[in-house]
């Protein structure tokens, strides 16, 4: 009986050879199944991230974290999301009014054109007016602000054939931080009659005209906040009348905010928001608050940056008239 034939050298490296291309072709079509899969998914999360939206057209940030002006928030979301998409911000805000400094930092995400959700941080030291109260040099009013707000109709480009502005709805929620008065454990707000933390509401219409005044972007905003804070709530919320008693009634105060844009990427306005006039006497026998306002200067080098310069009136604060002076802040939009 003959010997069945033994492979050679040879018909064995032929036969890896007619093997390898199947099993490179088994790869090549396994690669392409998954490409063909996470390409749509990638271009779709791309697709949700990228800024859909006109330059300068979601604003800056205000102080509180909500986007808008500096004093003021807009209609607008934070962010250049449009309607199938999703944008973020960050802020950081410098303020020197007076003897004060404040400096504020947080975050926003804006959800389809829709929502925004917010958190800030703000510290204000009060320096020598502080010291002069028995508070010590460098004391710091502190809190913390959550924020949400809905766009409930309007369009700031799209709706250019009308007068129907961009409204919105927003809440914010301040949680006081602050230290106690010096020697005890109470915590400063209340030491001077009023409570730690409290929630302001608003309501916010913004009208932006592409076309507006000698041909440029003009926008107008106005709006109605609900709120009994102090300070913005540095300070705590409502105060006490001429017999000591806590009043925590809210008050609705109005605020508005004008921007012209001289070119696409620059902006300059005027804002104004009052406040509410409660007594916070207490160990400290603080006057009440003054009515805000600013100028500024916005510049939008990209969608990615904008930097706010202004000048801002703040009247008394804590006590210390005149309590005016410059502040800086920056956005980083993503």
């Amino acid at each position: 009986m003959s010997e069945s034939p033994k492979s050679t050298p040879k018909q064995l490296v032929s036969h890896r050879n007619n093997y390898r291309p199947r099993t490179s072709l088994s790869c090549a079509i396994l690669i392409g199944i998954i490409g063909a899969v996470a390409a749509p998914a990638a271009h779709a999360q791309n697709a949700m991230t990228a800024q859909g939206g006109l330059l300068a057209t979601g604003g800056v940030t205000s102080i509180s974290g909500v986007a808008g002006g500096g004093i003021n928030p807009f209609a607008m979301i934070a962010g250049y999301d449009t309607n199938d998409q999703i944008g973020a911000t960050g802020f950081y805000t410098h303020l020197i009014a007076g003897s004060y400094t404040l400096n504020a930092g947080g975050a926003a995400v804006g959800l389809f054109n829709r929502v925004e959700i917010s958190v800030a941080r703000q510290n204000l030291d009060l320096g020598t007016p502080g010291a002069s109260l028995g508070l010590g040099s460098n004391f710091n009013l502190s809190q913390n602000i959550f924020s949400a707000k809905v766009r409930l109709f309007g369009n700031a480009v799209y709706d250019q054939n009308s007068l129907e502005p961009v409204v919105s709805v927003g809440a914010s929620y301040h949680e006081n931080v602050t230290s106690a008065f010096p020697g005890t454990s109470i915590p400063l707000p209340k030491a001077v009659g009023s409570h730690l933390d409290g929630t302001s509401f608003y309501i916010d219409a913004t009208k932006l005209f592409i076309d507006g005044l000698f041909g440029h972007y003009t926008l107008v905003n106005a709006g109605l906040r609900l709120t009994n804070s102090n300070y913005t709530g540095l300070l705590g919320f409502g105060g006490t009348n001429s017999a000591g008693q806590f009043k925590s009634g809210y008050h609705v105060e109005p605020f508005v905010s004008f921007a012209y844009f001289p070119d696409r990427k620059v902006a300059v306005g005027y804002e104004f928001r009052a406040m509410p006039h409660f007594d916070v006497a207490g160990a400290l026998n603080l006057n009440t608050t003054n009515n805000w306002q600013d100028v500024f200067v916005a510049y939008f080098p990209t969608k990615n940056l904008s930097i706010t310069a202004a000048y801002a009136a703040l009247g008394t604060i804590a006590g210390a008239k005149n309590s005016n002076g410059l502040y800086l802040s920056l956005t980083a939009t993503f």
